[in-house]
């Protein structure tokens, strides 16, 4: 089916750094990423082009990634974030955004199912707010609102040596 080879193709990091950053563990991700595949392979005859096909995927990865969540949590607690590495990764930029991801990571699994969608999103994949709106459920005032307070959140809590929240 070349329609979901250029599909995949396409939007393969996409859905990767999604599933990363929304807290998938690095042991996990190929099995995440599978199965995001999948749903998208059964269910492309359901989308129907009134959200951007990112809006959908990233729908899909928080659903894939809070199965996942719950899973791990059954079998041996909640799992911590790790730094999200790429398949490719550029050696020169890996050393200087080695602390950085930390801390986000860090700050991202300290925030409850939502606020994570809503921080990767909007201010991690700059997904427009009404697209992060669609995809977690939420109306559009309340995205906006949730992203002021998540900047606001992460500077204090950088601020205060990562204990605020």
């Amino acid at each position: 089916m070349p329609w979901f080879k250029a599909l995949y193709e396409q939007h393969f990091d996409f859905t990767w750094r999604s599933l990363r950053h929304l807290g998938v563990p690095p042991e996990l991700l190929d099995d995440a990423l599978q199965e995001l595949w999948l749903v998208v392979y059964r269910r492309c005859s359901e989308f129907e082009g009134r959200a951007q096909l990112k809006t959908w995927l990233f729908a899909i990865a928080i659903n894939v990634e809070r199965n996942i969540r719950r899973v791990e949590r059954r079998r041996r607690g909640v799992p911590l974030l790790d730094e999200p590495e790429s398949p490719w990764p550029d050696p020169a930029r890996v050393h200087d955004n080695r602390e950085a991801w930390a801390q986000v990571a860090r700050f991202v699994a300290t925030l409850d199912e939502i606020r994570r969608a809503v921080f990767v999103g909007c201010l991690i994949e700059e997904l427009p707010a009404a697209e992060v709106a669609e995809a977690t459920g939420l109306d559009l005032i309340t995205v906006y609102n949730r992203v002021h307070a998540l900047r606001r959140s992460f500077r204090r809590w950088l601020e205060h040596g990562e204990t605020a929240v």
